[in-house]
């Protein structure tokens, strides 16, 4: 698993062994953000269920302002500050934030707060249902920028998001991901 490309592109990240662990492919990381273009410049970026940080090192390596990390677990909060310590070098002093809770408690703490954002991303272990809930305390509590964008990438055999708050904008599949982008209904 590396950074696909930016200040740190190249730089391998670490992430913890097992079957419950799926980062998201290469293939998968560079498409998602090359559909967010130049969106992820000077953004502010939520990246929910982190597991690595993978996602939102991307974002801070490809330009994002501010960067969000929201990961329960905390042996991959551990791997989320050894790998952002490495890409320190290649990106100085990046601008992040880790939040070691639950995602629904997360998004809460967000709220109180003022944090809104641009581009939000999800990426809950598959099959698990956890992206519900956190779709709809999202809508909820309006995180999301009026023209922000959220993308969650959830098994390819899930049923997809069917949410009245929010609108698909495209569904693209990688191997065994489908990933959803989505806005908020105007």
């Amino acid at each position: 698993m590396r950074v696909v490309a930016g200040l740190a592109r190249g730089h391998k990240l670490i992430c913890l062994d097992g079957e419950a662990i799926r980062p998201t492919s290469d293939r998968a990381k560079e498409a998602v953000f090359s559909a967010l273009g130049m969106k992820v410049m000077e953004s502010r970026f939520l990246d929910i269920f982190s597991g690595s940080g993978a996602i939102g090192i991307e974002a801070l390596s490809r330009g994002a302002d501010y960067v969000v990390f929201v990961e329960q677990c905390v042996e991959h909060v551990e791997v989320i500050k050894k790998n952002i310590a490495h890409v320190s070098k290649a990106i100085v002093e990046p601008n992040y934030k880790l939040v070691n809770k639950d995602a629904i408690d997360a998004l809460d703490v967000l709220k109180l707060q003022e944090l809104r954002f641009d581009i939000i991303f999800l990426d809950p272990p598959y099959d698990s249902g956890l992206w519900k809930p956190a779709l709809s305390k999202l809508a909820k509590l309006e995180l999301l920028d009026e023209d922000g964008v959220i993308v969650l990438e959830l098994g390819v055999n899930e049923d997809g998001p069917d949410l009245p708050q929010f609108k698909i904008i495209k569904k693209k599949v990688y191997g065994a991901a489908a990933v959803y982008y989505m806005e908020i209904c105007k």
